[in-house]
């Protein structure tokens, strides 16, 4: 029945963990300006500087890119390579107002990428006052050179209206202008926003397209999101093997989220060899992170006693835990479990509590669940019209009982046949 673990796991659960992209967005490109992709080195000096930061030997490159300046007074290159320095604390202390400094002389000069750190600056107002108007400024020099960055900086400065009036026309060209020019955040934020139809059609096809250039890139956030899509097949083909695969690269990659899908596919041997061991050791990991699809995991493992001992209380905790943070196949799971006492004390009112919220967040187990509690009267009041309105929402994602159901109830109505009411749960 929908709600119970299936020894194959519910793989339709929260595969798309869904992005507050301004805030992220944000966060990416002011953390993203305190180091500036580089520019081509101008002097043998900076040539020289590059090496030596390649290499760890940061005091010896700052004094490289201090004799470039010496050599040449307008280098913008070691200029910003020198703000870089102080921007991250390497080879000296770490200061934003010394290495806004820097990035302040080089700008003037024509250096895209001082120009698009500065521009970050003003807009976050680290090392220098927060300045809109100075960052749009900046930010738009930067952008028409072509720098992806600064294109991405600007499609957000016209969303929030930061010094520019604000135009979701001219924010969402310039993301896309960012996004073909390589900037993996404006890639993410494309991509979430041809999932969820936000200011462009919703086009899952197009957001697996934006995703798969980001994860190429190395981006582990884009390659767990991706091997999700994989997962339950939303804008590609369902494929285990390339979904088990992206979330290996996401997991070494340090992503917690694939920490738990990566598990998940080791544990049911979905497009990976079964391995419980390592299954278990990563689902540990994304628990421990409160992951949600990590805890419901791991309370799966207790269930079971695969790679942890048997526990029932330790079990429930964890679908409880998972279930209260949303997490729809942990509400299924601990619904079922009310509804026929096993694992949790039978509980038709609780069972009927936790399928509402799971209904509620879209699944169609849960919907039809509900349309069938409604029906029979178990756990909420008989009421043949909410029962019908459950199985219409998810008679429209396809679930073949609740089109069944809604004939028979049909049927009913029309007096065709004599009493059609189910008294056990779907299976």
């Amino acid at each position: 029945m929908p709600g119970a673990a299936p020894a194959g796991g519910d793989r339709n659960g929260h595969a798309i963990v869904k992005y507050g992209p301004r805030i992220l967005l944000a966060a990416v490109l002011l953390l993203s300006a305190l180091f500036p992709p580089p520019a081509v080195a101008e002097s043998a000096k900076v040539r020289q500087g590059v090496k030596q930061v390649a290499a760890r030997q940061y005091k010896k490159a700052l004094k490289s890119f201090r004799d470039a300046i010496r050599k040449d007074p307008n280098d913008a290159e070691a200029m910003t390579r020198i703000g870089d320095l102080y921007a991250s604390g390497q080879g000296v202390p770490r200061s934003d107002e010394e290495a806004v400094r820097w990035f302040a002389k080089a700008a003037p000069l024509g250096h895209a990428a001082a120009r698009f750190a500065l521009a970050s600056r003003y807009a976050s107002g680290r090392g220098v006052g927060k300045d809109p108007a100075a960052a749009a400024k900046w930010c738009r020099l930067a952008a028409d050179q072509g720098h992806p960055g600064a294109q991405s900086l600007l499609g957000f400065l016209y969303e929030q209206g930061m010094g520019v009036p604000r135009d979701e026309t001219e924010s969402l060209a310039w993301y896309r202008k960012a996004a073909e020019g390589g900037d993996v955040a404006a890639q993410k934020l494309l991509a979430w926003r041809h999932l969820e139809g936000n200011g462009v059609p919703k086009d899952p096809a197009a957001a697996a397209a934006w995703y798969r250039k980001a994860a190429d890139a190395g981006d582990p956030d884009a390659q767990a999101r991706l091997a999700g899509m994989y997962r339950s097949g939303i804008g590609v083909p369902r494929d285990d093997v390339e979904s088990a695969a992206l979330y290996a690269l996401a997991a070494r990659g340090g992503n917690a989220e694939a920490f738990a899908g990566y598990g998940r596919a080791l544990l049911y041997g979905h497009g990976v060899a079964q391995d419980e061991s390592a299954a278990a050791d990563w689902i540990r990991k994304a628990a421990e992170r409160d992951v949600p699809e990590g805890i419901f995991l791991r309370g799966v493992l207790y269930a079971y006693g695969r790679g942890e001992p048997m526990d029932a209380n330790e079990a429930l905790e964890g679908f409880r835990r998972a279930a209260e943070e949303g997490y729809v196949d942990a509400q299924l799971q601990i619904a079922g479990m009310y509804l026929k006492g096993r694992g949790a004390p039978q509980s038709d009112n609780t069972a009927a509590a936790w399928y509402l919220r799971a209904a509620e967040a879209g699944s169609p187990d849960a919907q039809v669940m509900l349309g069938w509690m409604h029906e029979v009267g178990r756990g909420v009041p008989k009421d043949l019209g909410e029962s019908v309105r459950w199985f219409l929402l998810a008679a429209a994602q396809g679930n073949t009982f609740a089109r069944d159901r809604l004939k028979n109830i049909e049927a009913l109505r029309k007096g065709t046949i004599p009493s059609l009411r189910k008294k056990s749960p779907p299976n």
